[in-house]
């Protein structure tokens, strides 16, 4: 086992990252879990996951007596959904599956929130851990306290409370990612930089090592709750709407992320970080008007005293109330910056 690092973490499970070192870790962990009867592993991942790892991860479990039960399902942000659920409560039933086994999550965001929701709700709730396989699932799911759904083209409407047992982070994972699955990590980053230190942008345009960026990472986000719990939602109301009007078809979750903080703060050097990272600058498919729409209908439920965040880009953090039309003026004026 190589550079193992426990992550520091507001979550009270362990959050370990490392490379060459995920099947190792989650041995260690079943045997910890393991007594009078060896705990079944069930393990939820993706084809191309399983296609690309299988001899790095499951085949290592195999030869150490470890034979998991291997649940291949839709691994697409669009199939995050009650028929991937219902797949896998088949496939846990047809083994006889317990409380007392391990189930695994081992792919991407809709893999591990796939993976949670059922361990939430299977038989009253499921030991589970997590092996995101993604920059972006590395960065987020990890401390992710509850898991998504979506339902008939509504972006993660429905929910559930979980908690793994664990989360195993193996940075070599990424050396096969797809770039355009990369840069829904990079925007993350991207975000973390704007809600607390801009200069860890430069990580990007340096390509530093991703074991210390991840780790920076965390630290960045404990500052960033600290300051505002609800920071994070700096640009969702464009970003919610981007994803709602292509259905995930067009556009990734990220680059729709790139473009909302794009538009809710525009710089040149963001400009030529964009342009570095590939990452478009301007939508195509869609009109502002139809895109002010879907936010109309997203704000609506505030009435008068609309929530906005915004961040200076040098750690300041502010939630703006406005008035319904003035929330609508402010978003007007930052789709011009992304809309033809």
């Amino acid at each position: 086992m190589t550079c193992l690092k426990r992550v520091e973490s507001k979550c009270t499970y362990p959050i370990t990252c490392g490379r060459s070192m995920a099947h190792e870790t989650l041995l260690e962990l079943h045997r910890s879990m393991s007594s009078e009867r060896s705990a079944q592993v069930a393990i939820v991942t993706d084809k191309e996951v399983n296609g690309l790892h299988h001899t790095r991860f499951i085949s290592e479990l195999e030869a150490r007596g470890v034979n998991p039960t291997v649940i291949v399902i839709d691994g697409r942000q669009s199939s995050k959904n009650f028929d991937n659920v219902m797949q896998v409560f088949e496939r846990l039933m047809d083994i006889s599956f317990s409380p007392d086994d391990l189930l695994v999550g081992w792919g991407g965001g809709s893999i591990l929130d796939v993976t949670a929701f059922v361990a939430a709700t299977f038989l009253g709730g499921l030991t589970y851990c997590l092996v995101p396989t993604t920059l972006m699932g590395m960065l987020e799911s990890a401390e992710a306290d509850t898991a998504y759904l979506n339902y008939m083209s509504h972006k993660d409407c429905v929910s559930v409370s979980c908690k793994p047992i664990s989360v195993i982070m193996d940075v070599d994972f990424l050396t096969t990612l797809p770039e355009n699955f990369m840069k829904n990590g990079y925007a993350q980053i991207i975000r973390y930089g704007m809600l607390d230190q801009i200069t860890l942008l430069n990580r990007l345009v340096t390509k530093a090592d991703l074991f210390i960026t991840i780790d920076e990472c965390y630290i960045s986000k404990a500052r960033i709750v600290e300051q505002n719990e609800h920071a994070f939602d700096f640009g969702k109301e464009i970003q919610e709407a981007i994803l709602e009007h292509f259905r995930f078809l067009r556009y990734t979750e990220g680059e729709a992320l790139a473009f909302a903080l794009l538009a809710m703060n525009p710089s040149e050097a963001l400009f030529r970080l964009y342009d570095f990272l590939g990452f478009p600058r301007k939508l195509e498919g869609v009109s502002k008007d139809a895109l002010l729409r879907r936010i109309t209908k997203n704000i609506a439920p505030y009435k008068d005293e609309v929530p906005v965040i915004y961040a200076s880009g040098n750690g300041k953090i502010e939630t703006l109330k406005m008035t319904s039309a003035e929330a609508l003026l402010y978003f007007s004026e930052k789709l011009d910056i992304i809309c033809e």
